[in-house]
């Protein structure tokens, strides 16, 4: 069968109009789109840099050690050290704790003991309480004499129906090491008892000195590492941030705080053939206080964004009275036929440690945050570690470099 010319024409004219140039312009439209995204990223994460200077003079209960500037994935790293730093029950409470489930903590059947850099830990905060000004032959008894008062302290909380056991730690040995492209934790293995007496020992002198506490090394106080963030999310009416209102048996409590909030451990691994990971820790205490389990986050968690933007030391006074690091985050959940905003309240309730982590959440959006947390902060009840990081997070959004509800949709279902 032959063709006439203006067939032959009208054929390449209707693939062109129909096909080749629709598919042309979109694909123009899209390199544009991608470089334009790149641009403002670039140019917003400067200005990002230029305003944590003003971030951390006004939020002085929090001293940040290590910042992720650039919000690089997997930007931090933790290196364990060789050694233990462990303060062991006192003899004459030890079996009263066992009695009322506070057990010692146990690695390769042994009870956990101070070695390797756990002995130097021990040196350097004895030195401390003597740069203190607690005399040298003093210093043994104030030590033990702390470790008894905080067994009985768990000893009274357990009696009272409070849940309270002891745990696996890591610690923080030294200041994280910085580079362009990677932050270094070095840390060290501790236990929860450690943690709560060297906190009690810091406060006692804290107490004495006034409220002001000579340091020139803190790493004996830092024996845990916390990892908590925000859960962000988008109704249709904006991005919000979900704030949790913690119960008075937790850290933080009687306060509007993260989302979620875990100590970091050498279990929070994807599987048993890994290494521990941060990111592994977050997913963690999504499923323990927010019930997004490992299944549910496949359909709604983007793992781009999931990012830990800096670490410091938090430091209060009064009934918090808490000097401890952690890892501040941040988490998009996105909304979609596969799992919707009636499935995260659904999944909530019936979470792990949901009634034990918060009474309540709140949703709060990102625009509308600044007056939020002015208003609770005239209250009290505001964390600082919280806050810090919700101003941050606001002025990414501020600055449209904060990771979209749209990037997080396209990355969860590619095909859509």
């Amino acid at each position: 069968m032959e063709y006439s010319n203006f067939t032959i024409w009208l054929l390449i004219e209707v693939v062109s109009c129909g096909f080749i140039i629709p598919w042309c312009i979109n694909a123009i439209i899209q390199k544009w789109r991608k470089n334009h995204r790149e641009r403002t990223i670039k140019n917003g994460i400067a200005d990002f840099q230029a305003n944590l200077d003003k971030f951390d003079k006004e939020n002085l209960n929090y001293d940040v050690l290590c910042s992720n500037k650039d919000l690089r994935k997997n930007y931090f790293q933790h290196k364990v050290q060789n050694g233990q730093f462990v303060i062991p029950f006192p003899e004459n409470k030890k079996d009263e704790l066992v009695k009322h489930g506070f057990l010692p903590v146990k690695l390769n059947d042994e009870e956990m003991k101070s070695e390797g850099i756990g002995d130097t830990l021990y040196t350097q905060l004895k030195e401390l309480l003597m740069l203190n000004g607690l005399p040298k032959e003093e210093v043994e008894e104030f030590i033990a004499k702390t470790a008894v008062e905080t067994s009985k302290k768990f000893i009274t909380d357990i009696k009272a129906g409070n849940v309270r056991f002891n745990k696996y730690l890591y610690g923080v040995y030294e200041k994280p090491e910085q580079t362009e492209t990677e932050c270094t934790i070095n840390v060290y293995e501790s236990d929860y008892f450690t943690f709560k007496t060297t906190t009690n020992i810091y406060n006692k002198l804290k107490a004495q000195k006034n409220g002001y506490v000579k340091l020139n090394n803190y790493s004996p106080f830092l024996n845990s590492i916390g990892v908590g963030g925000f859960v962000i999310v988008n109704r249709g009416d904006g991005d919000e941030l979900i704030w949790g209102y913690r119960g008075s048996n937790c850290q933080s409590g009687g306060y509007w705080h993260f989302s979620y909030d875990e100590t970091y451990t050498h279990d929070d691994a994807e599987n048993q053939d890994q290494a521990a990971t941060l990111t592994a820790c977050i997913k963690r205490a999504l499923d323990e206080e927010l019930g997004i389990n490992r299944n549910e986050d496949k359909k709604c968690l983007p793992e781009s964004q999931i990012t830990i933007i800096d670490g410091g030391i938090i430091h209060t006074d009064g009934n918090d009275n808490r000097f401890e690091f952690e890892l501040c985050s941040f988490v998009r959940v996105c909304f979609s036929e596969e799992y919707t905003f009636n499935d995260f309240i659904h999944n909530y309730r019936f979470a792990k440690d949901a009634e034990l982590e918060t009474r309540c959440l709140k949703l709060v959006k990102i625009a509308e945050v600044e007056t939020f947390i002015k208003e609770e902060e005239d209250k009290g009840r505001i964390s600082p570690e919280s806050k810090a990081l919700a101003m941050k997070i606001k002025c990414l959004a501020d600055l449209k470099i904060l990771p979209t509800d749209d990037e997080g949709f396209h990355e969860l279902f590619p095909l859509v």
